[in-house]
């Protein structure tokens, strides 16, 4: 997506199209029908979950370059409410649906966490749009960046590094104290951490390292080979972390590993970003339109997939289970940016138009 603040680099849209494909493809194949494989490309594909990190990391690299990590000033009011008029119109109409099926029970307290804590377990935003939960995140992120790249500009990169370490290593303590006690019925034995910025900030720190790179030496990132390399981290490192459950056991050392999946996504990006290769003008605009959909992607893409699946059902193309979900993942995938198309043009784009320039 455009910027007003920065020159624009189409294929950081096609990484956003990229993660929030990923994101469907993991929830559509289960929900269709799909099982455990063999297919490598599947298995991967089943670790899609972690297209939420791959947003998170993208975040902290591209708010570190739009600043030019801190070198250009950063005004905030202006910087939140770009953030607001990019984030909100489209949020405020899944928190009005939310809050019009939650009516029954919902409270006024529970209507207050559209604002930063849409990750809370009472949130009805969380009840019937779960993955809205990234939001407050990325909402808690963008109030401490413009101090973060300030931090930056000051005492130099090593103060992210160290700060991410440190993050990590805070995560360590608190889920070695606290993994039995926060276990519960009903809820995923990781939610403290998996859900929250305790789990999660570590991965916008390397994303804004994987910024001061690329804006001090991206020279050394343009490589061919080193995006191929970073390809195969991506295969083989990711579908490892998801396989033995990085995110779904309360371990403290397994707690940890988030902190590698992000310095793969991060070398993924800049790698991707930086690439002597060329890539055809049809082809790059094309994935740059998608990335433009990302949003309305993840947001609205559990209500038509689920709707889809209660009232048409699994559509039988193919006999065998696993390749009939994934022909189902392209038709909803489909209909899902067909949909977002909408969207993005009625609710996003006009928004969208108000931003002003912040550095």
């Amino acid at each position: 997506m455009k910027s007003l603040n920065s020159s624009y680099i189409s294929r950081l849209d096609h990484i956003r199209f990229f993660a929030a494909s990923m994101v469907v493809f993991v929830h559509t194949y289960t929900t269709f029908g799909g099982k455990l494989s063999d297919n490598y490309i599947i298995r991967f594909l089943l670790s899609g979950d972690t297209g939420v990190s791959l947003f998170l990391v993208l975040s902290g690299f591209l708010f570190t370059v739009i600043s030019n990590c801190g070198n250009k000033h950063i005004d905030y009011k202006t910087f939140i409410f770009n953030r607001i008029v990019r984030i909100f119109p489209l949020f405020v109409l899944v928190w009005i649906t939310a809050m019009s099926l939650a009516r029954g029970n919902a409270t006024f307290t529970d209507a207050l966490s559209i604002l930063f804590f849409s990750n809370l377990q009472t949130s009805p935003l969380l009840t019937y749009f779960g993955q809205t939960w990234t939001i407050a995140v990325e909402l808690q992120f963008y109030l401490v960046f413009p101090l973060l790249v300030m931090f930056l500009k000051k005492f130099g990169v090593r103060y992210i590094v160290l700060l991410s370490v440190f993050w990590v290593c805070w995560r360590f303590l608190i889920v070695s104290f606290f993994r039995d006690s926060l276990t519960s019925v009903g809820m995923m034995q990781t939610h403290y951490f998996y859900l929250t910025m305790l789990g999660r900030l570590d991965q916008f720190l390397i994303g804004m390292v994987f910024g001061y790179l690329y804006c001090n030496h991206r020279n050394l990132f343009t490589n061919k080979w080193l995006l191929f390399i970073s390809l195969f981290l991506v295969f083989v490192g990711q579908t490892y972390l998801h396989e033995i459950g990085m995110w779904y056991l309360a371990d403290p050392l397994t707690s940890t590993l988030s902190y590698a999946e992000a310095i793969i996504w991060g070398l993924f990006i800049i790698s991707y970003a930086c690439c002597e290769i060329k890539i055809p003008k049809a082809i790059d605009f094309t994935l740059s339109r998608l990335g433009d959909l990302s949003f309305s992607t993840y947001i609205l893409h559990s209500i038509i997939l689920y709707s889809f699946h209660k009232n048409i059902g699994i559509i039988n193309i193919t006999s065998g289970q696993n390749i009939n979900a994934v022909c189902n993942f392209v038709i909803i995938l489909s209909l899902i940016l067909v949909f977002s198309k909408f969207t993005f043009e009625l609710i996003e784009k006009p928004f969208l138009s108000l931003r002003k320039r912040y550095v």
